[in-house]
């Protein structure tokens, strides 16, 4: 497992061959054991096989072509309606419905997640993820039909690879891993930190003209700066995905903070 973790590549190209019978199931069920808060396994998913509905979800997901392309689109959700079900029947008080209990199933539902991938890339699958699924969290609940105190999280896609690109770079460990407390960085850190990610990002998005042209209209001229700008994950976008996803909160019943 620690060799598939090493050699992690997202597929975004992929063979329209249906997974084999019953290969779903076992991929699923290696998420069955992965930790979650209180065991309380507070999470969903959601494998979504019917081309109707995966053309919706690819309008939801800002129309990427792969979710047309793979076999099942599998959308992890927090859940706490089926544990509430169970709490109303036993006469049990009721909680759970309000931000830290949405924090906790997302936490679980994005652990058992990751528990799923690893299990689809053993059985030579590719698999990546949707970082579109919280920003179109209220359309993605409103396709897939999800109850109350139920919030899409972070959604896969799983196929059968038709690509094989190479690993892209990571920022070294010595950034991420930090001993007994946070140690904070110097400009010059942060510069090391990054100069691999620069130029190896700016390179492969100034191969793509798609990519090049949205620089121009942005002026844009590193790639800290098109992270930031509205080409990719601007501001104006936070903000407005930030408000939709407070309103997914309240109306799905995860805003109740009174007694």
């Amino acid at each position: 497992m620690s060799s598939i973790s090493k050699n992690h590549v997202s597929i975004r190209n992929y063979k329209t061959t249906p997974l084999k019978k019953g290969l779903l199931e076992d991929i699923i069920e290696s998420g069955l054991r992965s930790s979650s808060a209180g065991n309380m396994q507070s999470w969903t998913v959601i494998a979504t096989t019917d081309t109707a509905l995966k053309e919706k979800l690819y309008k939801a997901h800002y129309e990427q072509p792969m979710i047309l392309q793979v076999p099942v689109v599998l959308t992890f959700c927090a859940d706490f309606y089926r544990m509430r079900r169970w709490l109303k029947i036993r006469d049990a008080k009721g909680s759970f419905d309000d931000l830290t209990g949405f924090l906790t199933g997302s936490v679980d539902a994005v652990i058992a997640a990751q528990s799923i991938a690893l299990a689809a890339e053993e059985h030579g699958l590719g698999i990546c993820y949707m970082g579109t699924t919280l920003w179109a969290a209220k359309e993605i609940s409103h396709i897939l039909n999800v109850p109350k105190n139920v919030v899409p999280v972070t959604s896969l896609v799983m196929g059968y690879p038709n690509e094989s690109p190479e690993l892209r770079d990571r920022l070294p460990l010595n950034c991420l891993l930090h001993h007994d407390k946070y140690h904070d960085y110097s400009d010059e850190d942060i510069k090391k930190i990054y100069k691999e990610r620069e130029v190896n990002g700016w390179k492969r998005y100034m191969s793509d003209p798609e990519r090049v042209k949205m620089a121009k209209k942005f002026d844009v001229n590193n790639l800290a700066q098109y992270y930031s700008s509205d080409a990719k994950y601007g501001k104006k976008l936070h903000r407005e995905t930030s408000l939709e996803m407070l309103e997914v909160l309240k109306n799905q019943n995860f805003f109740n903070h009174n007694d």
